[in-house]
């Protein structure tokens, strides 16, 4: 063990930009325990198999892994945009040696072969490999088939167009960042203003990053790098993706630092009193169409007697925490309500009365 190499409680070492510097150059790394040999891919600082600190980077490149669940990607559960850039694609549940199962894209798929391809990795183990892309202005893995099959198909492709000529123009908003005037905060805000050259004056807790900075993926990986490296926290991609303006990353900032915040500081997520209203909402007896189809697409989803759900059942807690379970689910509402439900939206509905109330929002 040498260096930085490896991560203990002393040394927390941020993986963000390690991570992607190494896409860049066409490498994959994951973390492994040094205690356990436990694999942790995506990356994570500690190890959830042991609950280990001590873990150092290893090369993933040339591993293989086998497809333990595959869905397809039809209607509004899709990605429109990705398709029309890399082809056909599958959501699957890929598992390699050493570690746990993780969601990800399968591509270079024979999309009308979904239905055998779905048999075939349930009756023997279909294998994988890791395959690096260009996803607009950043650098992501995802999976294709290793070697010959009759369900791999290499899609022809019109040639995307630059990320420069489709990304949109910063947009400055008022300054007088009310409550940005400690440390942490300016701190935040000058990572913002560098990541996506801006002027900091610009930039106040209020400014949602996505709508009035760039929704371009790149930047906002540079600028949890930056507040990584300079307040020396942790930011994991999948948490920030939940967070929207720059008071909700000061917010975050804060908790991994122990510093206590305001109940509600300018800036600060809104989503609890959502999911609050949500539920009252969805108070009323089962009694109605829209009401009775998401207990039935759950019970389908999740392999449960219908009748054991109830408006109150609380989706990870009583029934699974398996992602793939819940992206079933969506995408059985979605096909035979007719609606649409994001699965970042969806990660903030805990319950069945909250799935109800959306869907009837949507209706």
């Amino acid at each position: 063990m040498g260096g930085n190499a490896v991560m203990t409680k002393y040394d927390l070492k941020p993986i963000v930009k390690t991570f992607y510097d190494a896409l860049e150059e066409g490498t994959i790394l994951g973390r492994k325990c040094l205690r356990c040999g436990h694999i942790e891919f995506p990356p994570f600082l500690c190890c959830n198999a042991c609950g280990g600190l001590d873990t150092e980077w290893v090369d993933l490149t040339n591993v293989r892994g086998v497809v333990k669940q595959a869905l397809p990607t039809k209607g509004a559960f899709g990605d429109p945009d990705f398709r029309n850039q890399h082809g056909d694609y599958f959501a699957v549940e890929v598992e390699i040696p050493g570690a746990d199962p993780f969601n990800t894209s399968l591509l270079h798929v024979d999309y009308d072969k979904y239905a055998e391809f779905d048999k075939a990795i349930s009756e023997k183990p279909v294998a994988v490999k890791p395959l690096i892309i260009q996803d607009e202005d950043v650098k992501v893995v995802v999976w294709e088939i290793d070697g010959e099959s009759e369900f791999k198909k290499i899609p022809e492709l019109k040639p995307a167009k630059k990320a420069e000529e489709s990304a949109p123009a910063a947009v400055p908003v008022p300054a007088g960042p009310a409550g940005a005037d400690d440390e942490i905060a300016q701190t935040v805000i000058s990572c913002a203003a560098e990541a996506y050259g801006v002027d900091k004056a610009a930039i106040t807790l209020d400014t949602d990053i996505r709508e009035d900075l760039s929704n371009e993926s790149m930047k906002m990986i540079v600028m949890i790098s930056e507040i990584e490296e300079r307040l020396q926290v942790t930011i994991e991609i999948q948490e920030a993706s939940l967070l929207n303006t720059v008071g909700e990353f000061v917010a975050t900032v804060k908790e991994r630092k122990g510093i206590t915040v305001d109940p509600q500081p300018a800036g600060t997520p809104n989503a609890p009193q959502a999911k609050e209203s949500a539920a009252k909402r969805a108070a009323a007896p089962v009694d109605d169409p829209v009401g009775q189809t998401v207990i039935e697409c759950a019970a389908e989803a999740y392999g449960v007697d219908k009748e054991t759900i109830s408006l109150d059942t609380d989706i990870r807690e009583d029934l699974s925490n398996e992602s793939m379970k819940m992206i079933v689910m969506i995408s059985e509402i979605e096909e035979r309500l007719q609606v649409t439900i994001e699965i970042q939206e969806a990660s903030l509905l805990n319950t069945i009365g909250e799935f109800v109330a959306k869907v009837k929002e949507r209706l």
